[in-house]
């Protein structure tokens, strides 16, 4: 089969509804928006995230194939530690969390990536909360 295009979405599980975001980005490629709700709440309905990763393969012939991913690491982090919200000036504001918290985060996400070395998943998390503006100590 010839691959049309591959899309990255990030969607609540189950609850998939052919509405914005998701009509107009998959109707622009022909595909039946009820279809692929029905499809993805089937697949996701034991599934217990705020979000998660997806990736849909679109296909010439108007065929698709759903690839889920893992929920995504802001979210997890925000679990975490217990915060609602992230602060709104990175740089200039910080979060401060302890060490104790950082390596928590470092073993639940050690597997669901696909970095191995514990040294890349590291560097991935850091990148992350300076970004989220967070600092550890």
């Amino acid at each position: 089969m010839i691959i049309k295009c591959k899309l990255k979405l990030i969607l609540k599980p189950g609850k998939a509804t052919p509405t914005p975001p998701i009509a107009p980005i998959l109707g622009q490629y022909g595909l039946n928006l009820m279809n692929f709700c029905n499809k993805f709440n089937n697949l996701t309905k034991n599934i217990n995230v705020e979000f998660i990763h997806v990736k849909i393969i679109v296909f010439q012939n108007l065929n698709y194939e759903i690839i889920l991913g893992s929920e995504s690491l802001s979210n997890v982090i925000k679990k975490i530690i217990n915060v609602e919200k992230f602060s709104k000036k990175p740089g200039i504001e910080h979060i401060i969390i302890n060490n104790f918290n950082f390596i928590n985060i470092i073993s639940k996400n050690r597997f669901l990536y696909e970095k191995k070395k514990i040294s890349s998943i590291r560097k991935m998390i850091l990148g992350t909360f300076y970004s989220l503006g967070i600092k550890y100590e």
